[in-house]
């Protein structure tokens, strides 16, 4: 679509001009608001939108940039584990609607946020360790990312992969069947690999060959293992580099699940962030809009200087 295009152009001018924040998490938000354990988060679009909404909200006044779809785990593969199958297209649907609310509703703010279609992996182990076939694999991730381009995201971001197989085959479905611009992210692991042996070299080397618009890592065990990661992908990258770190390895502590990491701490590793060169910068598992409003203020901050 001509629309999809102009809207790419769009966020690689405001990327060309500053850093572009990202929201926070929201599967561990959804457990403050009741999620329990083995209950599918992204069935919550349907069953409780007003959650939805809020947590994007809350994102959206801690100053997002680009608030992310609550599809990470949408795909009918994925949906299967809850027998969801049926309800993949109305998941989809509802997380855009959603999201696309939560922004006229904010509308007082007067700057552009843009919302990209959270993209998961399978889960599952693809041939010839598993049974999953590529094919099949493709056509998930088709299947997907065109619902949620005809509904109206501006981006496609595949995030916490950790198969460069199975990125490569939804970053070709995204391509091939979308207009969308669309970052590749997988996460790593404190050896800087992920647990399939990729390097971050690797990743870059082989995603942006088969035309990613950006790269990147996330989730894993916190800012300061991704802080390395990226600046192995900076050596090599050529485009656009996002990073989007838990806050910290969670700890049971007290009865509760606790992510050590800080907002300032967070806030910290922004400027760190800024001064690499990385373009898109979130939070992923244990971050709250308090982490993501500490992100802010320092992005603004760092451009107040420049």
């Amino acid at each position: 679509m001509k629309a999809d295009i102009i809207i790419k152009e769009e966020i690689k001018k405001q990327l060309n001009k500053r850093p572009l924040l990202l929201d926070g998490a929201m599967g561990t938000m959804l457990q403050t608001y009741g999620l329990k354990p083995g209950e599918c988060p992204e069935e919550w679009n349907i069953s409780h939108p007003q959650v939805i909404t809020k947590i994007h909200q809350e994102y959206i006044n801690a100053g997002a940039d680009i608030i992310l779809t609550n599809t990470f785990g949408a795909s009918k593969i994925k949906l299967s584990n809850f027998g969801l199958v049926n309800d993949m297209v109305k998941i989809n649907e509802s997380a855009v609607k959603i999201a696309k609310e939560a922004i006229n509703k904010e509308r007082g703010s007067k700057k552009r946020i843009f919302i990209g279609g959270s993209v998961g992996p399978t889960g599952k182990i693809l041939e010839p360790y598993g049974d999953l076939k590529i094919s099949e694999v493709y056509k998930n991730y088709q299947e997907q990312v065109v619902i949620l381009e005809k509904v109206g995201v501006d981006l496609i971001i595949l995030e916490t992969f950790y198969d460069l197989e199975e990125i490569r085959a939804a970053l070709k479905a995204t391509k091939e069947n979308t207009n969308l611009m669309v970052i590749a992210s997988l996460t790593f692991d404190q050896n800087l690999k992920t647990i399939y042996g990729v390097s971050p070299e690797k990743a870059v080397t082989v995603l942006e060959s088969e035309g990613t618009d950006g790269i990147g890592a996330n989730c894993g065990t916190g800012p300061e293992v991704l802080y390395e990661v990226l600046k192995m992908m900076k050596k090599v990258s050529q485009t656009y580099l996002l990073v989007e770190p838990n806050a910290g390895i969670p700890e049971f502590i007290e009865g509760k699940i606790i992510y050590p990491v800080s907002p300032k701490i967070m806030a910290d590793y922004t400027e760190k962030f800024i001064q690499l060169g990385v373009n898109m910068i979130g939070g992923c598992c244990g971050t709250t809009p308090l982490h993501i409003k500490a992100m802010s203020d320092k992005i603004k901050n760092n451009l107040m200087v420049m």
